[in-house]
C-alpha cells in the first residue's frame, strides 16, 4: 500500500511539472506608512539577478522560466525581507519592509530564521538552506551535512549514516525535527538516521552543548531541521527530482507538491530509492586473520531500498500559527555476511545478483506526528508549544542459528534475531517575554515518555520505560550596541524502569557445560529489574561582542548533562552490529560536562574567516571498556562493559573563504578533535581524524542564453589525516587524499527550468578507510568512485 501510494504521488507530481510563467514585478513599501522605498535592492535567487526599485518603488524581472525563486529585499534601516515564491504566470506583488528596531551607526543584517531565543546566539551555529543541500547532496542526509566543518558521518555501508559532531555521536547528539527530538534507537552502531534528505528545506547545526534547551542527549550538539518557509502569495508549486548514482547503481525519485490558499498551506513529498551492493577498490579484505574475497569488487549483500512519505499543513493568522507534520520513513538494508558471526568463505561467495537483499538484513520504520503552535500574546510576547508522537520499529533478521544447542527456532518469524519497538510521546512549551527588546526573557519546559519493547531469538537490550522532563529560564540582555549578554538555567528529572529478563535456555546450556550454580544464575540473569531516578542541573552564560560590521566574537561557558541510556545500564548480549558482547553497568550516574565555546568571525569585502575553538571536560564520561573477561556465550569473545572515566575533549574548526572576483572563489576548512580518557590515558573511541578541505569554485551567469542561466563548477580536495590516537582495542586508520568535482546548472528547455547536479566523488578511485565506518573493523575500504546525477524539475 505504501509503495502504491508513493508511485501515485510521484506520477501526479511529474504530470504537473510543465506549467509555465515569464515575469515578476512589484512595489516595495514601508510597512508602517506605506511610502515607497526608492532604490531598495531586490535580488532574485537562484538566478543571481539584482535590481533597484525606481522612483515609484517598482521593480521587475523579465524572461524567467516557471520555477521556485527567492526574493530578497534590503534597504538601510530596514530588516531584510525574504519571500519564497513560485512563478507559474506573470505575477505582481507588494512587499512591505519593517523598520529595524535598532538604529546603529553601522548597519549589518544577517538574515536567519527565528529559533530558540537567547543563549543559542552565543554558540557556534551554521545554517544552510535548500540550495546548499542540493549542491552538496551525497548518499544520505548525514553525508550531505558532513561537508560542514566539525560534522562527520558514521557510515553504515553506502546507504545509511548517523551524525557525529566534534567526535560526539550516538546519544550525545540530538536531531530535532521541527521542534521535536527524534528518538530512533540511536544508541546502536548499525542504526542509521531515518530522515528523508529531500524533504529538508533548511538545517541549523549547533556545535556545542544544548542541554539547556533540549535536556539530556544534546550534550554534544544539535542538528535542527527547520519548518518550511511559507510564500507570501497564494500559489501552487512543487518539484520533481530524478536521482542516479553509479557506485551502487542507485535509482531514485522524489516529488513534492505545495499549495497556499489564504491562511492555509499544505505540502507533501514522496521519495523512493533502490540501490545494489556498493563497489570498493579492492578484491579482498582481512578480518580475524581471514582473507575474504570481494567478488567483482562489490561488498556482498549491502543493497537496500527506502520509501518515504511526508505531509505538512499550516494555518496562519495575524496572531496565531499552527503546523501539523506527518512522516513515515521505511528502509531495508543488507549487511555484509562476512561480518555477521564467524567469517565464512561460503557466506561471502557471489550469489549471482547485486540488487537482491538476503539475510542478514535490517528493516526500520519511523512514523512521526508533530504539532507546532505559536500564539502572539502581546506586541512582543508569544507562547509556543510543540507535541510529538513517534514510533520506531526495527527488526534485524538472520537465518535462525543458536549459540547453544538446546534452543529451538520460534514458531512465528523464526529468523528475527532482534526486534525493537520504541514509542515516544513528547511535549514542550515556552513563553517568550519582550522578544526583540533590550531585555528578553523565556520560560519553558519539556516532557518525554518512552516505551520500548523487544523481541527475537537473541537478547541484547531489555524492555524499558523512561519518563523525563525539565524546566528552563533564559535571559538575553543587550548592554549596548556592541555587547549582548545571554544566560539561562535548567533542571531536569528522569526515571528509568528496566524489566528483568532471565534466559532459561542459557542457564540450561551453562549447566551442561559444568558451570557452578552461582555462575549459571549470574550469567542467565541477562537483565535485572532496575529502577533509577536522575536529577541534573544545566546552565549557560554567553557573551556576543560586535565592535564593527567586520568583526564578531561569541563566547559561551556552560554545564551540561546526559542520562545514561538503557543500553549503557542494562544491555547484556552478543551485538553482531558492533562485533562484540556488550554489557551494561547499572551503577552508572548521569554524564556531566563543562564546556567552553568560542566563535570568531571576520568578513571584509570578498574575504571571510571563522574560528571555532572549544574545550570540554567531563567528570564521568561513559564509554565501552574491554574487560579482559571472556564471555560464556559461544563465539562472543571478551566482554565490553560500560564504565565511567574523567575525560577531556578539545579542538575546533577554522574556515576561510575568498572571492577572487565575481566568478572565482576559494575556500578552505580545517577541523581537528583531540580527546583523552584521563583515567586510563587512552583516547576515546570513534574520534574523527583531522581533515583539511579546500575547494575552488567558478560561478557563471548566462542571462542572454536561451539554454543555460546559472552554472557552477567546483573542484575539491579532501585531505584526511592518519588517526593513530585510538581507544583500547580500536584500530588505527591511515589517512587519504580524495578529489571530488561537481557541476551545477540551471537550464531553460522549452520554456521550462531544469536544475542539474553532476558530481564525481573519489575521482581517482582511491582506496581509503573511514575511521568512523561501521565496517572499519573488517578493514574494508569505503566506496570507490561514484558518479551522481540529480535532475530537478521545478513546477
Amino acid at each position: 500500500m505504501r509503495l502504491s501510494f508513493t508511485i501515485l504521488f510521484l506520477t501526479v507530481g511529474l504530470l504537473h511539472a510543465f506549467s509555465q510563467g515569464i515575469s515578476i514585478g512589484g512595489f516595495v513599501h514601508d510597512a508602517e506608512n506605506e511610502t515607497y522605498l526608492v532604490a531598495s535592492t531586490v535580488s532574485l535567487e537562484p538566478e543571481g539577478r539584482h535590481v533597484q526599485a525606481d522612483m515609484n518603488g517598482y521593480f521587475s524581472f523579465e524572461g524567467l522560466a516557471a520555477a521556485n525563486y527567492l526574493l530578497k529585499v534590503s534597504f538601510i534601516g530596514y530588516e531584510d525581507l525574504l519571500i519564497p515564491i513560485s512563478l507559474v504566470r506573470d505575477t505582481l506583488v507588494h512587499l512591505h519592509m519593517q523598520p529595524s528596531p535598532l538604529l546603529l551607526q553601522e548597519v549589518r543584517v544577517d538574515a536567519e530564521r527565528a529559533g530558540f531565543n537567547g543563549v543559542a546566539s552565543s554558540l557556534p551555529v551554521t545554517e544552510v538552506g535548500k540550495n546548499y543541500l542540493l549542491k552538496n547532496s551525497s548518499t544520505n542526509f548525514m553525508q550531505t551535512l558532513s561537508s560542514i566543518a566539525g560534522i562527520s558521518s558514521m557510515d553504515i555501508g553506502a546507504g545509511f549514516s548517523k551524525p557525529v559532531i566534534r567526535g560526539f555521536g550516538f546519544n550525545r547528539v540530538a536531531v530535532v525535527d521541527k521542534g521535536v527530538v527524534q528518538q530512533n534507537q540511536q544508541w546502536g552502531a548499525d542504526h542509521g538516521l531515518e530522515i528523508d534528505q529531500y524533504d529538508v528545506d533548511g538545517v541549523r547545526v549547533h556545535k556545542g552543548p544544548m542541554s539547556l534547551f533540549y535536556g539530556s542527549d544534546a550534550i554534544g550538539g544539535v542538528i535542527e531541521i527547520l519548518t518550511p518557509v511559507i510564500p507570501y502569495e497564494d500559489m501552487f508549486w512543487g518539484d520533481a527530482s530524478l536521482i542516479a548514482k553509479s557506485n551502487n547503481d542507485l535509482l531514485g525519485a522524489s516529488v513534492s507538491a505545495s499549495i497556499k490558499r489564504g491562511s492555509i498551506f499544505v505540502r507533501g513529498r514522496a521519495t523512493v530509492q533502490s540501490y545494489s551492493d556498493y563497489r570498493v577498490p579492492t578484491d579482498t579484505i582481512e578480518y580475524l586473520t581471514w582473507r575474504l574475497p570481494v567478488h567483482n569488487g562489490r561488498m556482498k549483500n549491502t543493497a537496500g531500498s527506502e520509501a518515504n512519505l511526508a505531509i505538512s499543513g499550516n494555518y496562519s493568522s495575524d496572531n496565531f500559527s499552527s503546523w501539523l507534520h506527518l512522516s513515515d520513513i521505511y528502509s531495508k538494508n543488507g549487511f555484509y555476511p562476512g561480518a555477521h558471526g564467524i567469517p565464512s568463505l561460503e557466506r561471502v561467495a557471489h550469489d549471482g545478483g547485486f540488487r537482491n537483499i538476503d539475510m542478514p538484513f535490517a528493516t526500520s520504520n519511523h512514523f512521526k506526528l508533530i504539532w507546532n503552535n505559536e500564539l502572539k500574546v502581546l506586541d512582543n510576547d508569544k507562547f509556543v508549544f510543540d507535541i510529538g508522537y513517534q514510533q520506531n520499529r526495527r527488526e534485524e533478521l538472520s537465518a535462525f542459528h543458536t549459540h547453544y544447542g538446546n534452543q529451538e527456532a520460534p514458531l512465528v518469524k523464526p529468523d528475527v534475531e532482534l526486534q525493537f519497538r520504541l514509542n515516544t510521546l513528547s511535549g514542550s512549551a515556552r513563553y517568550v517575554k519582550d522578544e526583540g527588546e533590550r531585555w528578553s526573557k523565556t520560560l519553558g519546559g519539556s516532557i518525554e515518555y518512552q516505551h520500548n519493547r523487544v523481541g527475537g531469538y537473541s537478547f541484547l537490550l531489555p524492555e524499558f520505560e523512561r519518563l523525563s522532563g525539565g524546566l528552563f529560564w533564559i535571559n538575553s540582555v543587550r548592554l549596548n550596541e556592541e555587547f549582548l549578554l545571554t544566560g539561562g538555567v535548567r533542571y531536569d528529572m528522569g526515571r528509568l524502569n528496566v524489566s528483568e529478563f532471565y534466559d532459561p535456555l542459557l542457564a540450561e546450556f551453562l549447566v551442561l557445560q559444568g558451570y557452578t550454580q552461582e555462575n549459571v544464575e549470574f550469567y542467565a540473569m541477562r537483565s535485572a529489574n532496575l529502577n533509577r531516578v536522575f536529577g541534573d542541573l544545566s546552565g549557560s552564560v554567553g557573551l556576543e561582542y560586535r565592535p564593527s560590521i567586520f568583526h564578531s566574537l561569541k563566547l559561551n561557558v556552560g554545564r551540561s548533562f546526559r542520562y545514561p541510556g538503557a543500553n549503557e545500564l542494562s544491555s547484556n548480549g552478543l551485538h553482531h552490529g558492533a562485533f562484540r558482547h556488550e554489557q551494561g553497568n547499572g551503577d552508572l550516574s548521569s554524564e556531566r560536562g563543562y564546556q567552553l565555546d568560542i566563535d570568531y568571525k571576520y568578513e571584509n569585502g570578498g574575504f571571510n574567516a571563522r574560528l571555532n575553538p572549544f574545550v570540554s571536560w567531563f567528570k564521568n564520561y561513559i564509554y565501552l571498556e574491554p574487560t579482559g573477561d571472556w564471555s560464556v556465550l559461544p563465539h562472543a569473545g571478551q566482554i565490553y562493559r560500560y564504565n565511567e572515566a574523567e575525560a577531556l575533549v578539545a579542538g575546533g574548526e577554522l574556515m576561510v573563504g575568498y572571492e577572487i572576483n565575481r566568478r572565482w572563489s576559494v575556500n578552505g576548512d580545517v577541523e581537528y578533535v583531540f580527546n583523552r580518557n584521563l583515567t586510563d590515558n587512552y583516547a576515546l573511541p570513534f574520534t574523527p581524524p583531522a581533515v583539511v578541505t579546500t575547494d575552488i569554485t567558478y560561478t557563471g551567469n548566462s542571462r542572454d542564453s536561451n539554454l543555460i542561466s546559472n552554472y557552477e563548477f567546483k573542484l575539491e580536495n579532501r585531505l584526511v589525516m592518519d588517526q593513530a590516537s585510538v581507544a583500547r582495542n580500536e584500530l588505527a586508520t591511515p589517512g587519504a587524499t580524495l578529489w571530488n568535482i561537481s557541476a551545477y546548472a540551471h537550464w531553460r528547455i522549452g520554456g521550462r527550468m531544469f536544475i542539474t547536479l553532476l558530481q564525481v566523488d573519489n575521482v581517482f578511485n582511491t582506496s581509503f578507510m573511514n575511521h568512523l565506518s561501521f565496517y572499519r573493523k573488517l578493514n574494508a575500504p569505503e566506496p570507490g568512485r561514484n558518479i551522481q546525477l540529480i535532475v530537478k524539475i521545478p513546477f
